[in-house]
């Protein structure tokens, strides 16, 4: 019997001791190179299927099966990134904070502009209804595009002779990206 008590105060205690690992991520700080990088990745991932579906729609072979389908696979692609800057956490610099809520912004944007693709594939019933789909999905991802430069625009801003800053300019990650609206 003592046995079976002293194994389950020790299961209760490991279990314990993983759930405080757990923590909200929003709150870990990574180094800003870290933190650059990873960003930068997540992002440029999301970018490129962005494209492809973008251009999947300019193809001229758009049904309203394959635009629903492209939709999804924006909102999936933009689901997956805003979960994964939710756990970026924030970059160890006196402007972590900062950094924090700009990305945080960024992914309202991001989600906002994933809805606005859905909406316009929700409106393809006809190859007429194309066009209009395919001119509001460009303009979007345009506008995600410029509003995704103007995020690492802003977090290098946040200290410009600092680390954060840069951790931006010398990731590979990055330099693709900041020229991603222009």
């Amino acid at each position: 019997m003592k046995r079976g008590i002293a194994a389950a105060v020790t299961l209760l205690c490991a279990l314990l001791t993983l759930s405080a690992c757990g923590g909200d991520s929003k709150d870990e700080t990574l180094t800003p190179s870290a933190w650059a990088n990873t960003l930068c990745t997540d992002l440029d991932q999301w970018k490129s299927s962005l494209e492809s579906i973008r251009a999947s729609f300019g193809g001229g072979n758009v049904t309203p099966e394959n635009a629903q389908d492209a939709a999804d696979q924006v909102g999936d692609a933009t689901e997956t990134l805003v979960g994964e800057l939710q756990d970026l956490g924030k970059p160890d610099t006196e402007a972590g904070q900062q950094a924090r809520d700009d990305v945080d912004e960024l992914s309202d944007e991001l989600e906002k502009g994933s809805n606005e693709i859905q909406r316009a594939a929700d409106g393809v019933s006809s190859a007429s209804d194309v066009p209009q789909a395919a001119a509001t999905v460009a303009a979007t991802t345009r506008e995600l595009g410029t509003e995704l430069a103007s995020t690492l625009t802003k977090l290098e801003q946040l200290d410009p002779q600092g680390e954060l800053a840069s951790a931006l300019e010398q990731s590979p990650a990055c330099k693709g990206l900041k020229t991603a609206g222009r």
